[in-house]
């Protein structure tokens, strides 16, 4: 594995076959971390979270931590240091071997897999999975959308992503995607944004309006969409859109779509959410397909102009979002939505007595408006749970609750998102890595010092100006709330992005607002721009009851 000290590739690693010949150079080594990696990728498949973390079955977690970094090492040094993409370039890859090929495939699965559990519970600190610097250089090289997108099929991208820092693949996601928009939309810096589509949204009717003028769009969704707002009195409120309207637009309809009281959605205990099951019984099939195709579209629409909405998922529906739904983590993913069916399961999988004796058959109860139940095998009423085949029912049970029953309405979603945001994109990141690529941090909370660290000042105003020193007092003595009040007050949007306040576009910018009296003006904001337009208060005290009173007002575009 180490570079300075094997000269064969990875790939071209080889085993000595049973006459004694060897198959190029022969390496018994590689032919027995072969086999052990190969029997741990097969034992994971059948461990479930609490026997690998509180039983520490396969391994203890110490020596699973060494695992992690002796298949790290080789999968860096086979996608990186051995060539193999200038070699597949050049058509010279007949120096691969069968079980060289077979070492890094096995390896990936399994690194993929423990990368998965710890994203849920942490096996080691995440350093220990980066490799420093990789993918840098290649992303400063980069200056078009195409350039950006190869970048994909490099085998770290395709292999083992988690190699590359998370901040680095969110970068590379940023790019990927301004590029794109630019291609198609223009930019206010080129002095080339192009029209768009025109939207007219009554303030009362965000959803219904948005689901008439938008979710025929299809791909046309990444073309630059322009709102204007008609009042409650059917005036059109004032504001040109160069993109803060919309932003606000988006937010008010994703906070609206994804409200779990319009029943297709259910939330978990830790008020995460997933699908509603019986959704097609409230809203019709038809209709309900319809609705989550146009949620779908909401949210790729979201990461395309690079608004963080409010919406957090369970790590099952993510799975979905990313287009390769692990079977392997039923169990853990079924805790998250019913602890109590997870617990009884849990109690069947580690019964020491016949399984015969719970009288249970190879059937499922769902409750959707009604009591039904249902058989998980053909004539699974008539076949009973015994030792024998209590796996497979334990399977079965949570296969049907995590997946099938929801598996029709997060196709319909995923149908809409991937409209507008490519799969291949989203598969750079783990569930919880594309949580935050949706939302932003998990907590919500605003960085301060970040924040103030990234802003700009206009119209006389800078960072030594005592104003704009109480500016930052103020918000610093905000309640989280009230900090993503005003920032939504200012940019549309009540959560930072996900790279920070470094990768806002335009930056927050603070602008100075002269006044003879404190009763003169209020705060006011030009969200197209990301600009406060701060008055310059008399004292502290007067400033934060201004600018609460602004930010809490919500009267949109008509407040003066």
């Amino acid at each position: 594995i180490d570079v300075n000290k094997g000269a064969v590739p990875i790939r071209a690693l080889s085993c000595q076959n049973a006459h004694g010949a060897n198959e190029g150079n022969g390496n018994i080594g590689a032919s027995v971390l072969l086999m052990f990696v190969t029997c741990l990728s097969h034992t994971l498949i059948v461990t479930d979270d609490v026997e690998l973390h509180e039983m520490e079955k396969p391994l203890p977690k110490h020596q699973v931590r060494r695992c992690i970094l002796l298949l790290k090492k080789l999968l860096y040094r086979a996608v990186c240091l051995d060539d193999v993409h200038n070699a597949t370039k050049n058509g010279k890859d007949q120096n691969s071997n069968h079980l060289g090929l077979a070492l890094i495939s096995v390896s990936s699965k399994v690194m993929n897999d423990l990368y998965s559990r710890s994203s849920r519970r942490l096996l080691c600190v995440p350093k220990l999975w980066i490799e420093e610097d990789l993918l840098e250089q290649d992303i400063r090289r980069c200056k078009s959308h195409l350039d950006y997108t190869s970048l994909l099929a490099s085998p770290v991208c395709r292999i083992c992503p988690f190699l590359v820092s998370f901040k680095r693949r969110l970068q590379l996601f940023e790019r990927i995607v301004t590029t794109n928009r630019v291609d198609i939309q223009g930019s206010n810096e080129q002095r080339n944004l192009k029209r768009g589509i025109m939207v007219k949204v009554q303030r009362g009717r965000v959803l219904e309006d948005g689901l008439i003028h938008l979710n025929n769009l299809g791909r046309n969704m990444r073309q630059r969409i322009c709102v204007n707002y008609i009042s409650d009195v059917g005036t059109t409120e004032s504001g040109v859109d160069v993109g803060g309207l919309f932003k606000e637009f988006w937010t008010d309809l994703s906070a609206l779509a994804f409200d779990p009281n319009y029943a297709l959605f259910k939330v978990t205990e830790d008020s995460l959410m997933y699908p509603n099951p019986s959704s097609k019984f409230v809203h019709g099939g038809d209709m309900s397909m319809k609705l989550f195709e146009f949620l779908g579209r909401i949210l790729g629409k979201a990461l395309y102009e690079g608004i963080t909405i409010q919406p957090q998922f369970a790590h099952l529906f993510l799975s979905f979002l990313r287009g390769d739904h692990s079977y392997l983590h039923l169990l853990t993913d079924l805790s998250t939505i019913d602890k109590q069916l997870y617990n009884n399961l849990m109690f069947l999988k580690t019964y020491e007595g016949d399984a015969a004796d719970l009288c249970l058959s190879f059937t499922v109860a769902n409750d959707d408006f009604g009591v039904t139940e249902q058989n998980l095998i053909p004539n699974g009423a008539d076949i009973e749970v015994t030792n024998g085949n209590k796996r497979r029912y334990i399977y079965l049970v949570a296969k049907h609750h995590v997946s099938d029953r929801i598996k029709e309405q997060s196709d319909a979603f995923t149908r809409g998102l991937w409209e507008v945001i490519d799969r291949s994109w989203l598969r750079l990141f783990n569930e919880p890595e594309l949580q935050v690529l949706i939302s932003g941090a998990s907590d919500g909370k605003i960085d301060v010092p970040d924040m103030k660290a990234n802003s700009k000042y206009t119209g006389g105003y800078s960072q030594l100006d005592r104003n704009v020193t109480r500016f930052w007092s103020v918000v610093s003595s905000f309640t989280p709330k009230q900090q993503a009040d005003l920032l939504r007050f200012v940019t549309s949007c009540e959560r930072p992005p996900p790279l920070g306040f470094s990768s806002m576009n335009p930056p927050f910018t603070i602008q100075r607002v002269g006044i003879m009296r404190d009763g003169d003006k209020l705060p006011s904001a030009s969200t197209c721009f990301n600009t406060l337009k701060l008055p310059t208060y008399s004292s502290e005290k007067v400033l934060k009851e201004r600018l609460i009173y602004a930010i809490e007002s919500k009267s949109g575009f008509e407040l003066t």
